[in-house]
């Protein structure tokens, strides 16, 4: 029985190259690194809290919601979605959304050039005399001017915000390039506002 061991001791060194039979553990990726759902939780409000002290929230919705919605944006849910899961309307949705500087490439879908309208915009701060010029809805107007200035203020910061955001939520960068022209188009929005005077 012995010598029966030892033979096949030796040609499992041969075949395995090794004369143990465990292996090594390895610990899956990211297993160690990332944070537990309290610590996702709370630095979520941590960012909601630094974005009320920034910009004003006009949308009355506590921070469970807040924050979940965060959380869903970034799985992918959409708006109607999200209002199914929140308990709200999708005008709520949206306006709160934006609060966040969570943006939508279908935010800018517009009947006329999103420059144009943006130019218009600025120009007009009165949105039922914009809604008659432009014959558009006068709700569809008061939106497109809530989007205006949510991507004005995400741009101020620079996205931060957003970034930060990102940070927090492991499957955030997914969401990000499903609507990477979103800065993209804060980048060009920035150097349509710079006037350049160049003589030669």
């Amino acid at each position: 029985m012995d010598e029966k061991t030892d033979d096949l001791r030796e040609l499992f060194v041969d075949v395995a190259g090794t004369d143990t039979v465990t292996e090594d553990q390895e610990v899956a990726h990211g297993a160690l690194s990332d944070p537990d759902e309290e610590t996702v939780e709370a630095q979520l409000r941590g960012v909601v809290d630094q974005m009320r002290e920034r910009f004003s929230f006009e949308t009355d919705l506590g921070d469970d919601k807040r924050v979940k919605l965060v959380r869903r944006f970034y799985r992918g849910d959409t708006d109607v979605e999200l209002a199914d899961r929140l308990s709200i309307d999708e005008r709520t949705v949206v306006a709160a959304r934006l609060e966040l500087h969570l943006f939508r490439d279908s935010d800018n879908e517009a009947p006329i050039d999103w420059e144009t309208l943006r130019g218009r915009l600025k120009r007009q701060d009165n949105d039922e005399a914009l809604a008659e010029e432009l014959g558009l809805d006068r709700d569809a107007v008061a939106r497109y001017r809530r989007v205006l200035v949510a991507r004005e203020e995400a741009r101020g910061v620079s996205h931060r915000f957003r970034s930060a955001f990102r940070d927090v939520l492991p499957d955030a960068d997914l969401a990000d390039r499903l609507t990477a022209d979103v800065t993209e188009d804060g980048l060009e929005e920035a150097v349509a506002d710079i006037e350049t005077d160049v003589s030669f």
